[in-house]
């Protein structure tokens, strides 16, 4: 048996299923008719004349009962369980044929596998144990201020988890600077925020440091002592540090046509900077860093390397952090193909899992359907789904995201929890990747941040 290409396996799959468990539930003892206990099966023509002898009142008894109570419910069973058997045993090996070379997976794990999912998902962690520490109580956004000038201006703003409301704000760095970014920096109460030139006269980012206290109430921001770094970190997706504090990651945009970005890691304990170089049409995006910081990935399209063509679909990426100064596309691996393309993802801490969202567009319903790369997008259910690095198979489905709305991930140190900020949208949600809950942090529209970290 074989799928058109035309035909994601997960619908196919469905259909199968819908279709013998239809056919399971219209076996039942009166539609399945065998013989009548005096019934001749042979045909008119065949059948001989036989003395009517009569019955004694032992048959009389118990062949009827024999019929109603015992042959008939053995016969229906026996079918049920002949479509059961086929339902999941044949058809998921059918439906998992290899069909095709690098076909994308999209189809989601049935639910029935959540404790070999829960396996798999646990050697993303330290020793293969599960987290199950409290939800950080607070995190910080990014906030735009009113505009009283042709000039840009943002807060830091803490926020509270469990309310959604603002507990705390740091105006500007000063210095014609605004932020753009903000990841926590080793805890959930130490953080690092990127900070550009509001006149875009100054083509380079600086890094601030601040803390977090037990009400919420933040430090007063400390210039980070790091190399100067050339380019603009212009989005929260570009910056990322290791949950052990020791490696800042970050992506910074040219300010000229004719300059080229760069990828760079910063060791905070030595000071020492790697960069790599990245075309503006492939500007990496949606960083993040194993744990221990010797694993970066990120989300971009490819433009140029070795044996690469360009794809209009965004992939993810990896890059050894001890890899030498050059290209990027000389250096990276890429880790996670699908067809529609990928909106944001995460590497769990020891860079075995990676939690990743497939890509989703939207249009105004009067524009009608809208695609992606020529999928609709009633086919590519917003979620965030877990998939292995090494290879990019689909472990499992983590959660489905409502709104359908693109998102950004943010994850907090442990790992665990990670905060969905909708790119159009105001709320912000709260996943915890372990036990798949998720929860709205009701935070006031008036209150909604640009980006979000904790």
């Amino acid at each position: 048996m074989s799928v058109p290409d035309e035909v994601p396996v997960s619908i196919t799959e469905q259909r199968l299923r819908d279709a013998f468990a239809a056919a399971a539930q219209t076996v039942s003892p009166t539609t399945i008719r065998l013989p009548q206990p005096n019934e001749d099966s042979r045909p008119a023509w065949g059948r001989r004349r036989m003395r009517n002898r009569p019955r004694s009142w032992e048959r009389r008894l118990w062949l009827p009962r024999l019929y109603e109570q015992v042959l008939i419910p053995l016969a229906a069973a026996a079918a049920a369980a002949l479509v059961a058997t086929a339902l999941n045993m044949v058809a998921p090996k059918v439906l998992s044929a290899p069909h095709g070379s690098h076909r994308p997976v999209t189809e989601q794990v049935p639910a029935a596998a959540s404790e070999v999912q829960a396996k798999e998902i646990a050697a993303g962690y330290t020793g293969g144990h599960l987290p199950s520490g409290a939800t950080p109580r607070y995190f910080v956004g990014i906030r735009p201020l009113p505009v009283t000038s042709a000039v840009l201006a943002t807060s830091l703003t803490v926020y509270s988890t469990a309310t959604g409301r603002v507990v705390g704000s740091l105006e500007q760095p000063g210095q014609g600077r605004y932020y753009r970014a903000v990841a926590a920096l080793g805890s959930n109460q130490t953080f690092v925020a990127a900070a550009i030139s509001a006149q875009g006269a100054d083509c380079h980012t600086w890094f601030y440091r601040f803390n977090v206290g037990r009400q919420g109430q933040p430090t007063r921001a400390q210039l980070l002592s790091v190399p100067e770094v050339t380019g603009e970190v212009i989005d929260n997706s570009k910056l990322a540090v290791s949950a052990d504090g020791g490696v800042l990651a970050y992506s910074a945009a040219p300010c000229s046509k004719k300059a080229t970005g760069q990828v760079g890691v910063i060791r905070l304990g030595t000071r020492k900077i790697t960069t790599w170089s990245t075309v503006r049409a492939a500007a990496p995006r949606n960083l993040s860093l194993s744990a221990n910081g010797t694993l970066l990935s990120f989300v971009g399209s490819a433009s140029s390397g070795r044996g690469l063509q360009a794809q209009s679909a965004d992939v993810v990426w990896t890059l050894a952090t001890n890899a030498p100064s050059g290209p990027v596309a000389s250096h990276y691996h890429r880790t996670l193909y699908l067809t529609e393309g990928v909106q944001s993802a995460e590497l769990s801490p020891t860079g075995v899992i990676l939690f990743a969202m497939p890509a989703v567009a939207v249009r105004p319903a009067a524009m009608g359907r809208a695609t992606v790369t020529g999928t609709p997008v009633a086919s590519v259910r917003p979620a965030v789904n877990a998939y292995d690095t090494a290879t990019g198979k689909l472990i499992g489905l983590v959660h489905s995201v409502p709104g359908g709305y693109p998102a950004s991930l943010s994850p907090d140190v442990s790992g665990e929890y990670v905060l969905l900020y909708p790119l159009r949208s105001s709320s912000v949600q709260e996943l915890n990747l372990v036990t798949r809950q998720l929860r709205t942090i009701p935070v006031a529209a008036a209150d909604s941040p640009l980006a979000a970290a904790w």
